[in-house]
């Protein structure tokens, strides 16, 4: 049997239990424990010795049951309200990129998690950003490095990092491309992204581990997010993954990267696109590049409802 599966018979158990050894149930045993002991003592129908130290030793020990199933409830109640889901929010810049760090450390130490990161950093919808600082930025840099070993772990417990990026001009494709070369030959890493030049703003959801969502509002200045909501609970990242996988498998989609490699055609694809777009000035807030690959092939797409795409988005 499962760990979960024998937790999950265990507290139905201790539900059961708990509900029999009640409290009118204590105060019908006691009721009856004393009548009988009175009714005996001055009667003597049953004609048992000893039968008031027997009453009180019964009375002792469901005594001891009530308050061992009173404590298991109490214990239950409080793991209830501790799994459910809890909201804080990062305010700041810097808040919201030195939570994360602290947020996968957290993570790579549930044993029985799974280790994955969704990461939809749909910035740049709606305005030209900053794509490269003058200087680094140390509150990004701890950010980066920390996903960063996440893209580089391998073996047994690897985190596996999908990650979806707005690209709105030929300079974001560039900065991009420097993380690319980086991570390249990462093995549970894939990067897929739009190319939108206007929109409505996005909201940018990040996805760690089992429990863990950070939903992001879009920096005006940098390719970031400049505030965000952290929510821990299984439901509000099952709602968000559903909205990732309909990212995911949209066929607006450009696959940049997959386990098997860069597709440098598709990158070189999207910078022409770039480029005819710069030499005929259309700068029309209605204009959307749209991407010449289809990713929803079959083999590509899979059963959204069913979990995981095939080959795609695959469990660690």
């Amino acid at each position: 049997m499962r760990m979960t599966n024998f937790k999950t018979q265990y507290r139905k158990f201790r539900m059961l239990t708990a509900r029999f050894f009640s409290y009118w149930f204590f105060i019908l045993f006691a009721t009856a424990g004393v009548a009988i002991a009175v009714m005996e003592r001055f009667t003597h129908v049953l004609g048992a010795e000893h039968l008031e130290t027997l009453m009180i030793l019964i009375l002792s020990y469901a005594i001891l049951v009530y308050l061992v199933t009173e404590r298991a409830k109490v214990l239950d109640d409080i793991q209830e309200n501790l799994q459910n889901a809890k909201a804080e929010v990062c305010p700041t810049r810097e808040s919201v990129y030195m939570a994360v760090p602290l947020i996968i450390a957290r993570a790579s130490a549930d044993a029985g998690g799974r280790r994955r990161i969704f990461h939809a950093a749909l910035h740049g919808i709606g305005g030209k950003r900053i794509a490269r600082t003058s200087r680094p930025d140390p509150v990004f840099e701890v950010f980066d490095g920390a996903i960063d070993r996440c893209v580089a772990s391998s073996g047994p417990g690897m985190w596996r990092v999908y990650e979806i990026y707005n690209i709105p001009d030929e300079e974001r494709l560039d900065s991009l491309l420097d993380l690319i070369r980086n991570r390249q030959n990462a093995e549970g890493y894939e990067i897929r992204a739009f190319a939108h030049t206007e929109g409505l703003p996005h909201l940018s959801p990040l996805i760690i581990g089992d429990e863990d969502l950070l939903v992001a509002v879009d920096d005006p200045r940098y390719y970031r997010a400049s505030s965000a909501v952290h929510l821990r609970g299984r439901d509000p990242v099952r709602l968000a993954t559903e909205y990732f996988y309909s990212l995911w498998n949209d066929p607006r989609i450009r696959v940049l990267k997959t386990e098997t490699g860069v597709d440098w055609d598709e990158i070189d694809a999207l910078r022409s696109q770039f480029a005819a777009v710069d030499r005929e000035g259309e700068d029309s807030p209605r204009r959307i590049l749209e991407s010449p690959k289809v990713a929803t092939s079959p083999e590509r797409v899979g059963d959204l409802r069913g979990g995981y795409p095939k080959n795609s988005l695959a469990m660690p």
